[in-house]
């Protein structure tokens, strides 16, 4: 797919983003590695489309901030981005999901770090059980338009005002 190219079926869409970021010890070797996301503000859109209804009709007001993970799908600009600030986090096969997606690899032993781990469990590094714990996660308010497709949606994270955003 050529760099111009829009995505052939975004399901998320938003006139800016947040690149997210902390730092948490990898469970294979044990040490601390930088691990990224994505985000977006609540004025960004979701495909609720029906069968039979066009997507044009079909893109929704969210309304809330959220993250994303198994992003399988991003602009090539947003891509490059995202591999200048972490070069760990890139696309790979999951023996969990058996699918492709953007996903943090330890910045040490290589490994990588699935994205249930980090989103969907207590205490993950982008899912803090604590006040304290969001001020640890840094955000990075990239004023661009993207599309991604994710299979991955966190409306609504919890203490997400407090994760410091610049």
């Amino acid at each position: 797919m050529p760099a111009t190219e829009p995505l052939s079926d975004p399901n998320l869409r938003s006139p800016t983003y947040y690149v997210v970021q902390t730092n948490a010890a990898c469970r294979h070797c044990g040490l601390a590695t930088r691990l990224l996301a994505l985000a977006l503000p609540r004025t960004h859109e979701t495909l609720e489309a029906d069968p039979g209804e066009s997507a044009k009709d079909a893109w929704q007001h969210a309304n809330v901030d959220a993250f994303l993970f198994y992003v399988e799908q991003l602009p090539h600009r947003v891509q490059h981005q995202l591999q200048q600030i972490s070069p760990g986090y890139r696309q790979a096969q999951s023996a969990a999901t058996q699918s492709v997606y953007w996903v943090n690899h330890c910045e040490h032993c290589g490994a990588l770090l699935d994205d249930y781990d980090l989103h969907c469990e207590p205490e993950g590094a982008f899912m803090p059980c604590s006040e304290a714990e969001a001020r640890k996660i840094h955000m990075l308010r990239i004023l661009e338009p993207i599309e991604a497709v994710a299979a991955g949606y966190s409306p609504d994270p919890v203490f997400f005002d407090l994760m410091p955003a610049s």
